[in-house]
């Protein structure tokens, strides 16, 4: 197998085990998240304070900042209480995306599910 080919197939194993998390997320979630709202809340959670400016979203989760800003406007619609904004003391312009004690909670029950889907799926990485 040539270097292109194993570069094909490692980008369509990817693109597989993307719709399986994604499957996985959508049935585990009440408010029927998708794989980037997950990855949101994921970045969230690893961050001081659990927040992160949002002008600092699109970088971690492979977006543009519209689709950043689409997606928190969109998580802020279900109301689900997944995240807050609150704005920038030094900087009235930005604002910071906050994971909540309900996101939290979500992210750990999605994570478990998550990990478990992983482990059953990922046999052929090394």
């Amino acid at each position: 197998m040539t270097y292109l080919e194993k570069w094909f197939d490692y980008n369509r194993r990817q693109k597989e085990m993307e719709a399986l998390l994604e499957e996985t997320i959508a049935q585990q979630s009440e408010q029927r998240l998708n794989l980037k709202e997950f990855y949101l809340l994921y970045y969230l959670n690893l961050a001081q304070e659990k927040s992160l400016r949002q002008i600092d979203l699109p970088d971690k989760l492979h977006l543009s900042p519209s689709a950043v800003s689409r997606m928190v406007a969109r998580l802020e619609e279900k109301n689900c209480g997944l995240l807050s904004r609150r704005c920038c003391d030094q900087d009235r312009r930005a604002s910071f995306i906050c994971l909540t004690d309900e996101g939290q909670t979500t992210l750990a029950y999605l994570q478990k599910a998550v990990e478990e889907r992983l482990e059953t799926s990922l046999d052929f990485l090394p």
